[in-house]
């Protein structure tokens, strides 16, 4: 079976029930729109492409059940999402932001974001403890982990093994061939991260390794969707991004399969704030409550390749065969510090990026 099959089946089993789930609480708001009121605008931060679609897909009954227009304001990243906040904080005009952690955790230092209320977003208590952050302003809704692509009909032709260990992108047969994202994208910097086994106290160790191989890394890739590119069209033999890229491309049918290395990966996640002072700060908390709903989760995982941070949905054997994050993997996963990574990042950045100059 392809991997475009295990997909359609994955998404046609899991959905069946979560869909009927959102139709009785679509069905549940309509009174709001037969009442004839007008419904309340929210403003919320997202991303673009297909994330930003998939987000947008899983709004459409709680825009029902609640009578609420949603107004996405696509961000070119998350950073800049944040920025747009801070620059109205003392009157706030957007409800909700999603993100990084890392640029949330800027946030969080700022106090941009509102505490989470536990009585409202009641499927918060069914969280991963590593989905978890201690100021309780920030909540994650999908893990994610970057691991490998590698082109399987390219290394099945030529009796090469797949890719197991962090430092498989430095055999000889890939030089000249290895995609590897800038350190300002994460799955760049967790990349070298684990070059050093994930301890960021073995920084200079996993940048080393880098400079004695800089000849096989012709570039440092500037976006994903660059590295992407280079996946679906073959010109990299490997490369180094998170499972919530690959599996997409993977999905139009490039012949690229996903591995996490067997030394686990850092855990990376993708965050949803309310704003402190927002708007409409009820609804921000329902909004939030909305996105850990097991169909909620579910449409994440199936059509944007998230673990589900809902403890009580699981992740079906043919996703995490491949590269979906379930409990297994999540268990091998390092976690890592916004503190760490925020207190040290612009100069890790600029020694990975002088490791590497040619």
């Amino acid at each position: 079976m392809s991997e475009l099959s295990i997909i359609c089946k994955c998404f046609r089993r899991q959905l069946t029930g979560a869909l009927a789930t959102g139709l009785l609480m679509v069905l549940g708001g309509a009174a709001h729109a037969q009442s004839g009121a007008a419904p309340t605008t929210m403003v919320v931060e997202t991303f673009g492409g297909e994330l930003g679609a998939t987000i947008k897909a899983v709004y459409v009954p709680f825009e029902k059940k609640f009578n609420v227009s949603i107004r996405w304001v696509p961000g070119s990243s998350s950073a800049e999402n944040v920025a747009r906040i801070a620059a109205t904080k003392d009157k706030p005009e957007i409800d909700l932001a999603f993100g990084d952690s890392m640029s949330f955790y800027v946030g969080s230092a700022q106090g941009l974001w509102a505490k989470i209320d536990p009585s409202i977003v009641t499927l918060y208590k069914n969280q991963a403890p590593k989905a978890l952050v201690p100021t309780d302003d920030v909540m994650n809704i999908g893990f994610w982990l970057t691991g490998f692509f590698y082109q399987y009909k390219e290394f099945a032709k030529q009796g090469w093994k797949p890719p197991t260990s962090w430092d498989d992108m430095f055999r000889p047969e890939f030089c000249g061939r290895v995609g590897l994202l800038d350190p300002n994208v994460s799955y760049g910097l967790h990349a070298v991260l684990m070059l050093g086994g994930g301890d960021p106290a073995n920084i200079k160790d996993a940048i080393a390794k880098l400079a004695a191989h800089k000849k096989c890394i012709t570039v440092l890739e500037p976006t994903t969707a660059q590295l992407d590119q280079k996946a679906e069209s073959g010109d990299d033999l490997i490369g180094a991004t998170g499972n919530i890229r690959a599996l997409p491309v993977m999905k139009k049918g490039a012949p690229i399969r996903f591995v996490i290395p067997e030394p686990g990966s850092l855990v990376g996640t993708t965050t949803v704030a309310a704003v402190k002072n927002g708007p409409h700060p009820k609804l921000a908390q329902e909004f939030l409550n909305w996105a850990l709903l097991p169909e909620s989760q579910v449409l994440l995982m199936n059509r944007a390749f998230y673990g589900p941070t809902n403890m009580t949905v699981a992740v079906p054997p043919e996703l995490a065969e491949m590269g979906v994050p379930d409990a297994k993997a999540l268990e091998r996963a390092k976690p890592i510090s916004d503190k760490i990574v925020y207190d040290n990042r612009r100069a890790w950045i600029r020694e990975i990026q002088r490791a590497t100059e040619h």
